[in-house]
């Protein structure tokens, strides 16, 4: 298994995927970007530019640094630290491309584009019943 070091890592390289994604297609995205969208996919949230890049890749940075800092008795992560912060990466690096896809004009089901983070959260709550850790 790889050292803590390298998965936080791991974690933070995801995030920052579409960070820098969204700053080469910056011109391209609208000043207000919907973040939020009801069960019918119609968006009824927005925030600005620079926030709705920016602000879910450093929330995930900072949620890996809690997890893996805090001690556990404030962070009871289902599978352990490192399945938990992995599992916090993909789906925050996947939920932050939909933003940016969705925000540069391509429409899609997005009930159905969340569907793999159900089926990873899903997975996670097998694996952590499984390996006896929750």
């Amino acid at each position: 298994m790889l050292p803590d070091r390298y998965i936080d890592l791991l974690a933070v390289g995801l995030l920052a995927i579409p960070a820098v994604a969204a700053l080469f297609v910056w011109d391209a995205l609208p000043a207000e970007m919907a973040i939020h969208w009801t069960a019918a996919g119609t968006p009824d949230n927005t925030a600005a530019k620079p926030l709705a890049t920016l602000g879910l890749p450093l929330f995930g940075a900072a949620t890996v640094a809690f997890v893996r800092l805090a001690p556990d008795s404030v962070t009871s992560t289902p599978g352990g630290e490192t399945v938990s912060i992995l599992f916090v990466a993909v789906v925050f690096a996947w939920v932050e491309t939909l933003v940016l896809i969705w925000n540069l004009g391509y429409r899609f089901n997005m009930l159905l584009a969340t569907l793999p983070v159900l089926v990873l959260a899903a997975g996670l709550v097998w694996y952590a019943l499984r390996a006896g850790e929750w």
